[in-house]
């Protein structure tokens, strides 16, 4: 079995092709530019831009991250290896490994300049959140996630359950439960759509569109320079702040709804239940710290410390596009 081609053979192999063609290229070097080091100056310059609204907000982003982490563990490492997992038990694992893995993905991208990268991904994370909402609100529709496990399966899956606003549903429905007592409908429906006006706009942004190029190309910030740099090769910008929250707002019914869980889960959906212990770290962070996030979540939201949380887009640049258009 030969051996694998090295990063060094390979490049010597496109040079020699180049050479075959009548084009010589000299000994390290490359014809066109080299990504390696376009990538290292991007990060560079990226770590040596001042911009605290980001920093705060990844630092939130962080905080989220941790706790599903934690939950994860909860969920994961305690139970009793030698019994078979419930379908409860395989949903939750696979839909907190997706949504820690995207979590931290948007978390790179916002760092390194591509937040309508980010978006995307963020498109998708929303639906898996609204999936282990209804999985937290009704163990037994763990039963029909669990069938989703090949493409055939899970595109049925996604006609079955997801599409045309089948999940939203569910999602409504964890949230009327939430809201039984206080007999307000309202509310229910508010928090139920709280965060999935953004999808309009994520949609557009994850297809094919004018937009989706032009964010791409252009990141909106603070305050637009004369610097002759494209966000398409990574251009970290106050944009990046709405992307997080969208996502806080989808993270929301998972902090709320559910108050206990995992907690108050018993058997048959969990085959060892989690009993909860506040001498354990973990389980201090996953029970308490999601009461400290979902206020936090509400802090950021009010509009009196909007200021504190939410920096001032410069919208110049696109008026002055304006003008010189209908000149």
């Amino acid at each position: 079995m030969a051996s694998a081609l090295t990063e060094d053979q390979f490049r010597e192999r496109i040079r020699i092709y180049w050479d075959e063609r009548g084009f010589s290229v000299p000994e390290d070097s490359r014809v066109g530019i080299s990504i390696t080091e376009l990538v290292e100056y991007s990060r560079q310059r990226n770590n040596d831009l001042q911009l605290p609204y980001v920093d705060l907000w990844v630092a939130v982003l962080d905080e989220h991250i941790s706790w599903f982490v934690s939950l994860y563990q909860v969920v994961w490492t305690e139970r009793d290896a030698t019994l078979i997992r419930t379908h409860f038990e395989m949903s939750l694992v696979l839909l907190l490994g997706k949504i820690i893995a995207d979590m931290t993905a948007i978390r790179h991208l916002v760092i390194a300049g591509f937040d309508t990268s980010a978006r995307t991904i963020l498109r998708s994370l929303a639906e898996y959140l609204e999936v282990l909402v209804a999985v937290i609100h009704n163990p037994d529709f763990s039963n029909e996630f669990v069938t989703s496990d090949s493409p055939e399966g899970a595109q049925k899956f996604w006609k079955t359950h997801l599409r045309g606003g089948k999940i939203r549903r569910r999602v409504t429905a964890a949230w009327n439960d939430f809201f039984a007592y206080a007999k307000d409908d309202g509310a229910a429906q508010w928090f139920a759509n709280w965060g999935r006006g953004a999808n309009l706009m994520l949609s557009g942004l994850a297809h094919p569109s004018f937009a989706g190029g032009l964010f791409a190309v252009i990141p909106l910030k603070e305050k637009h320079t004369d610097e002759a740099w494209l966000g398409l090769w990574g251009d970290k910008a106050e944009f990046s702040v709405d992307t997080i929250f969208i996502l806080l707002q989808h993270i929301f019914p998972v902090l709320l709804l559910g108050r206990k869980f995992p907690f108050d889960i018993s058997q048959p959906h969990f085959s060892t239940p989690r009993i909860y212990d506040e001498q354990k770290e973990l389980h201090r962070h996953v029970h308490i710290g999601r009461d400290m996030l979902a206020s936090l979540i509400l802090a950021i939201s009010s509009e009196e410390n909007a200021s504190q949380f939410f920096p001032k887009i410069d919208m110049s640049i696109w008026a002055e596009d304006d003008a010189a258009a209908k000149d």
